[in-house]
């Protein structure tokens, strides 16, 4: 819920399923996106240092450096090197589904087309993809849809205790909320999209713009935005989800879309671990990328959801959720070609 921006500097209530790899990447241009990064890998909050991400050339040499070892015959024996690449693409997208938020999702919604087109054109062909929907709701509590929050300076002034409950974990109890506590959100019969990166891209456009927008704005105004993130892999949440986390040969994207600070009250290190613990024979930190539309306070006051971001193997990539440029920059081109340099990093499964 979000009455006023009281800081600009850098997702009402209610309670209530292995592809081929392939040989080299597509021809787009790289975008600049600026973003900031803190230390890869640290739990711990800190200042952060602005930087600017130039995606490395994608041409058909690959990425910066010695490139990938493509398919190709030796011109001295005729043999092949074997291809390179991973063979999954799974892209988690918490979506902020409180009051203010139905602006943000029609605008990702209408960004997501071109991503989709960006990282066809980057992926490996029959690359499998995965994309899935959560959101930020935790339960607003047992008296009904009265959950209310004040920020200023990027900080909650609800009190620990009414933080606590409105932040009911799945491990303690399934509220039952379409996309809640971790859940992917179910759209059009499925709790996530399922394709190949050889197959029309039509189906996949239609259904997340289909999702994104359905989430809505009916959602608690406690927004735990790291924890959604981290509880789609919890062993509660396994039957909800099942299928949609792969693990060897597989990147994962977390991308959130929220215009509010984080409220997840436990420890980053916490939710770190438990989405890593989904990626120990990918290889952990380095399979997983993260990016957002944020508020830039979250970024500028070091908040909950920018420490958490930041704590896998590469900074995020990130906009002003308020910026309509933003949507193409990060949710398009740039993030896609991030994701393809990374697949590229990845050994395939098996």
């Amino acid at each position: 819920m979000r009455p006023t921006k009281l800081l600009l500097v850098s997702l009402a209530c209610a309670c209530g399923g292995g592809g081929d790899q392939g040989t080299s990447f597509g021809d787009a241009s790289a975008t600049d996106v600026t973003t900031t990064s803190t230390t890869p890998g640290s739990s711990s909050s800190g200042n952060a240092d602005t930087t600017t991400v130039t995606p490395a050339d994608t041409s058909s040499s690959g990425s910066s450096g010695a490139g990938p070892k493509l398919d190709v015959g030796s011109p001295d024996t005729g043999t092949t090197e074997p291809a390179e690449g991973c063979t999954f693409v799974d892209l988690l997208f918490v979506v902020d589904n409180s009051l203010s938020m139905s602006e943000y999702q029609a605008a990702l919604a209408a960004a997501f087309p071109a991503f989709v087109d960006e990282m066809y054109a980057q992926l490996p062909p029959a690359t499998d993809l995965h994309v899935g929907i959560t959101t930020t709701d935790f339960y607003c509590g047992p008296d009904g849809c009265s959950c209310s929050e004040f920020v200023f300076n990027c900080e909650s002034q609800a009190s620990a205790g009414a933080i606590s409950d409105h932040y009911i974990t799945p491990d303690v109890e399934n509220t039952g909320t379409n996309g809640g506590q971790g859940r992917l959100f179910e759209s059009g019969g499925m709790t996530y999209f399922a394709t190949t990166t050889d197959s029309d891209p039509a189906p996949l456009k239609q259904w997340f713009t289909a999702a994104a927008t359905a989430a809505g704005e009916d959602g608690c105004s406690f927004e735990m935005s790291s924890a959604g993130a981290a509880y789609a892999a919890h062993p509660a949440n396994a039957a909800a989800n099942s299928g949609f986390f792969r693990d060897a040969g597989a990147v994962l994207m977390v991308f959130v879309l929220t215009d509010e600070p984080d409220k997840s009250p436990e420890d980053i290190a916490v939710y770190h671990d438990m989405l890593a613990a989904a990626k120990t024979e990918c290889g952990g930190d380095e399979c997983i990328l993260t990016a957002g539309l944020l508020d830039p306070c979250v970024e500028a006051t070091d908040q909950t959801v920018w420490q958490f971001l930041s704590t896998f193997g590469e900074a995020p990539i990130w906009g002003d959720i308020d910026d309509s440029a933003n949507y193409t920059n990060v949710v398009g081109d740039a993030l896609a070609q991030i994701v393809g340099e990374t697949c590229m990093q990845i050994p395939p499964a098996g």
